[in-house]
């Protein structure tokens, strides 16, 4: 159960979550524990998760989950399934004869470590083991300073190891076949930069379901989390060509998890302003491809970290944006008797350096240097009209209100399991 929108979270200091980690290390099953279900001479329990999570045999994969969990953290979320989620806490006491409190130990180490998720995160009655896929332990691992600071930056290279290799193929392969498949679906949608909107001449076609100051409105609790991706590959720091800032975004019960992870709180004006920066900066902003303005995570997406982006260009040269979005319904004309061909401190102009589609670029006009867009590149973020200081970039809405769906395309599935549906 969600907290009250009011209720203050109370948080653990990381001290007392670096004191509970090193408690667990020392923790063993009692003489009458119970044979774990599955584990056996051929196969001890990490091989078990792994093949859980479909990842049979990933040696990279192993590597992580022997340097964050001892195996009694993940026997215990492999027995979580044996028992009602009310009674997960006496069903472990009882299976590997470990006393109460040391479960609960246990469990609460492992949700910090981003593997299992209480229904109720008030009492942290019902755990679940990775109810949304893998990419929940990619984002919880990385993002909770506790475990950083515990178990050092090897934590972020074991994770970037395997985005670049095993995952890294896997999510291309799956990427482009699911964009060649005849549903050409896709569930996240590009989200435009409102200000931009604001200043067009199409101001009155906004829509609240794609309005960043409407999204952050219906919400009633804000976090805002380190990227995961952009610690994985600075090993912990926020090093990225595009920004400086810390911009994901999540809201109600996912803001609630965050906090309880050492995320960090903030208004509703403040997260107004986190999105805005990252407007500036040229992120890729995305939500759920359906006119709703109800879900609870927005990522801020870059060429040079994002798992399902950077990897594709440094591995195989290739990536498509369309692969993972759809459009906004949102595009830009320029104005090249206004453009000032402005400086980026990369040295391209502010316009070209910002864009991630590579949908503007500088031409000669008249011995001039005038900026020029490709409507069919731009995906509609507008980030350029934003940042152009001489206001020569306009954002005009280009497609009707049917590009985006009214309900969700397909349920999205639960995978107790593990990933989520590939297809």
């Amino acid at each position: 159960m969600p907290f009250a929108k009011d209720e203050k979270i109370k948080t653990w200091t990381i001290a007392d979550h670096h004191a509970l980690y090193d408690r667990v290390e020392t923790y063993a099953k009692g003489p009458n524990a119970e044979p774990i279900p599955n584990v056996s001479d051929d196969r001890d329990i990490f091989g078990v998760i792994l093949a859980r999570l479909n990842w049979d045999g990933a040696v990279r994969l192993r590597r992580l989950l022997e340097w964050l969990f001892t195996p009694i953290e993940m026997e215990a979320c492999h027995l979580l399934r044996e028992f009602e989620l009310d009674k997960q806490v006496d069903g472990l006491e009882k299976w590997l004869d470990i006393p109460v409190d040391q479960v609960n130990d246990i469990l609460e180490a492992c949700f910090q470590k981003g593997v299992i998720f209480p229904r109720d995160r008030k009492t942290r009655i019902g755990y679940r083991f990775l109810p949304r896929g893998q990419m929940q332990f990619h984002d919880g691992s990385q993002t909770n300073a506790s475990l950083d600071m515990k178990y050092g930056p090897q934590l972020f290279n074991l994770w970037d190891d395997w985005c670049y290799h095993e995952d890294g193929e896997e999510d291309y392969n799956r990427q482009k076949k699911r964009f060649e498949a005849p549903t050409n679906y896709r569930n996240r949608r590009v989200l435009p930069a409102f200000d931009a909107i604001l200043a067009s001449p199409d101001v009155d076609q906004l829509q609240p379901w794609e309005d960043g100051r409407e999204i952050i409105n219906k919400h009633y609790r804000w976090a805002i989390s380190p990227c995961s991706c952009r610690r994985r590959v600075s090993g912990g720091g926020m090093i990225c060509k595009r920004t400086k800032s810390q911009v994901c975004l999540n809201f109600d019960i996912a803001a609630e998890t965050v906090i309880l992870r050492h995320g960090r709180e903030v208004s509703k004006d403040q997260a107004l302003e986190a999105m805005r920066q990252a407007h500036r900066d040229g992120l890729v902003g995305s939500m759920d491809h359906w006119q709703t303005t109800d879900f609870f995570l927005m990522c801020f997406c870059c060429d040079c970290c994002c798992h399902h982006w950077a990897p594709h260009i440094s591995q195989w040269g290739e990536y498509s944006p369309e692969w993972r979005w759809k459009q906004s319904r949102w595009n830009v004309s320029i104005d090249q008797g206004k453009c000032i061909a402005c400086k980026h401190p990369s040295g391209e102009s502010r316009c070209v350096a910002v864009c991630q589609f590579k949908a503007t670029e500088m031409r000669e006009v008249e011995g001039k240097s005038k900026a020029f867009v490709d409507t069919d590149k731009c995906f509609g973020c507008l980030s350029c009209a934003v940042i152009c200081p001489a206001k020569a970039i306009t954002a005009h809405c280009v497609r009707p209100v049917e590009w985006v769906p009214s309900a969700p395309q397909r349920e999205r599935r639960k995978r107790p399991e593990g990933k989520l549906d590939a297809a």
